[in-house]
């Protein structure tokens, strides 16, 4: 249920992105756009290499839903799970391992990203969770605890990098 929540929401978010970013993005040069979300990806890979060395996270709202709400007797047993997926599949509501969701959110506004970005981003969440639920014990109740951040906010640095090294490659040739 969280992952399903999860990437309704972050395909609904994109998508809105893209409809609002539809309203100014065609009177901009496309190379203005692909170079701002550039200069955007440079930008969230500085503030992920920075949140590396401060062992930190990305920039954005520093809440999350309430683990308290797991717990609550009153609940269906699908209700927590949906609430905590719809509300990090926002995408800006909660803590940020990584910078990168601002990338694509700017790419989105611009419509320099498709607007279902959004359904591969949540799937992009979604699979290491089904892998980390399924090497485990089916449990995520470990899932919450301090892991290997660090190795995530790295690759998502390398990630962030991707865009901007395929621009200057196919510029050299």
């Amino acid at each position: 249920m969280l992952s399903v929540a999860h990437i309704a929401m972050a395909g609904f978010v994109t998508a809105s992105l893209y409809q609002v970013g539809t309203l100014f993005a065609g009177r901009l040069d496309a190379q203005l756009t692909v170079g701002l979300c550039l200069v955007a990806a440079l930008v969230a890979a500085s503030f992920d290499v920075h949140a590396i060395r401060t062992d930190s996270y990305a920039p954005g709202l520093r809440r999350q839903t309430s683990k308290e709400l797991g717990h609550r007797e009153n609940l269906p047993w699908w209700v927590p799970p949906m609430i905590w997926g719809l509300d990090t599949g926002l995408m800006w509501s909660t803590f940020r391992v990584s910078a990168t969701t601002w990338v694509l959110l700017v790419a989105a506004l611009l419509n320099v990203a498709p607007q279902w970005s959004g359904l591969v981003f949540g799937g992009a969440f979604t699979g290491p969770l089904v892998v980390a639920i399924l090497a485990g014990r089916g449990s995520v109740s470990d899932l919450g605890r301090p892991g290997p951040r660090r190795l995530v906010q790295s690759a998502a640095v390398a990630t962030a990098l991707l865009p901007a090294m395929a621009v200057v490659v196919t510029s050299v040739i």
